[in-house]
């Protein structure tokens, strides 16, 4: 790939060129551009932190094996969470509070509707001390929340069977993220902006010193930049199997969309919120896809390469036995659509951002460990900022560091 084929690599999948952008830059990103930065992984991290790089006035290059959007990311299938009950973890809660924030702001920018707001419903027996932490932090925050009791639960949800379950934890604020329309919409955005998307497996080049010099691609060509930011999710094990291979963990799940009965809107948005408990948890039925359920077990190793992505039966059953129990009128309906998606977790399920030990300018975030998409517009800046060696939360930069525990 030369440099004039490589510029032009900038094509979206199909219906990206269909959503409308502004243009608008920062006051230096109208100057001349600032130093090179390149961006490995199309996801809910690279592609808001190549954003920011480009309205920070940066030459951004994003780079992704299949393309953002792409169904073998970690951010793709159509719907994500975004909530801000964190148990006692404030610092995330505050990170959402600022997320629900910006997901406004830019979708009023972008002109494409992406985040629904739903509610979100956490089940259990009793009170568990992570709902107790939930609530306190939340009413610190400003955050509303409504406890509700067994009798409560009944009343309010009557499509819902609360057989076993003694309480509910209502986030009214919580939301859905339309996920994949949302990379392609920050994607195009940053192509707008004068970015470059390209479609690219890359992978670390030569090194002089303490600085990466450049990738190589898996053609053989090469890209150099100033500055690389790997945020290539279940990847980065791979590419730094020393570094990472015992840090991130990518485990698969089956994600389930039933059909729901003719005429009957009550499993439907906006007549039932997001729901969790030890089980399963999923969504009402959004855009008319089916009513998602998701099992909290799956395929402890997955290959996000090779992997088919098909359900297995076993998964199939153990959701319907869920449907059968918690909502009963959808324990005949079909599967209409599903999913196989993986996670990549860390075992304190905290992100990893921070350098790489060997090398002053590359910058690894990932481990976003099935909670990260709906941080993505406050993390991208962050990352950003810690690409560039700006000042950021120092609280948080403890948080998320490599050499923790």
């Amino acid at each position: 790939m030369n440099r004039r084929t490589f510029i032009k690599a900038t094509g979206l999948p199909v219906g990206a060129s269909a959503l409308g952008f502004g243009t608008r830059l920062s006051a230096a990103s109208q100057a001349t551009p600032r130093a090179p930065v390149v961006v490995v992984g199309g996801g809910a991290f690279g592609a808001w932190t190549a954003l920011h790089l480009r309205e920070m006035g940066h030459r951004v290059t994003l780079l992704d094996a299949y393309g953002p959007g792409n169904s073998r990311a970690t951010s793709g299938d159509e719907t994500r969470q975004i909530r801000c009950g964190y148990g006692d973890r404030e610092l995330y809660s505050r990170s959402a509070l600022r997320a629900i924030t910006a997901w406004r702001a830019r979708q009023e920018e972008f002109g494409v509707p992406l985040m629904m707001q739903t509610g979100r419903l956490q089940l259990a027996p009793d009170w568990t001390a992570g709902m107790r932490a939930t609530q306190a932090t939340l009413a610190r925050l400003g955050v509303a929340t409504e406890s509700l009791s067994h009798d409560e639960l009944r009343k309010r949800y009557p499509q819902m069977n609360p057989e076993g379950v003694g309480v509910g934890l209502l986030e009214p604020g919580a939301s859905v993220l339309r996920a994949k329309q949302a990379i392609l919409a920050v994607a195009t955005a940053l192509t707008r902006k004068g970015g470059t998307v390209a479609v690219a497996r890359a992978k670390p080049g030569r090194a002089q010193g303490r600085r990466l010099q450049d990738l190589e691609l898996a053609g053989g060509e090469r890209v150099a930049a100033e500055q690389f930011v790997f945020a290539c999710g279940p990847w980065l094990p791979r590419l730094f199997p020393a570094l990472l291979g015992n840090r991130i963990q990518v485990p698969g799940r089956d994600v389930l969309y039933f059909g729901t009965p003719a005429g009957d809107t009550r499993f439907s948005f906006p007549n039932f919120p997001n729901y969790s408990e030890d089980r399963c948890y999923g969504f009402a039925s959004i855009d008319e896809r089916g009513f998602k359920v998701c099992t909290t077990t799956g395929a402890p190793t997955f290959d996000p390469d090779t992997d088919e992505r098909i359900v297995t039966p076993h998964e199939v059953r153990r959701a319907r036995a869920y449907l059968a129990l918690r909502f009963p009128a959808l324990k005949d309906q079909p599967v209409i659509e599903s999913r196989v998606c993986q996670l990549e977790n860390t075992a304190d399920e905290h992100f990893i951002i921070d350098r790489h030990p060997d090398f002053d300018n590359v910058l690894i975030a990932g481990g976003g460990s099935g909670h990260g998409f709906k941080h993505g517009p406050v993390l991208g800046e962050y990352i950003a900022k810690r690409a560039l060696g700006e000042a950021t939360d120092p609280a948080f930069d403890q948080m998320v560091r490599l050499a923790r525990g």
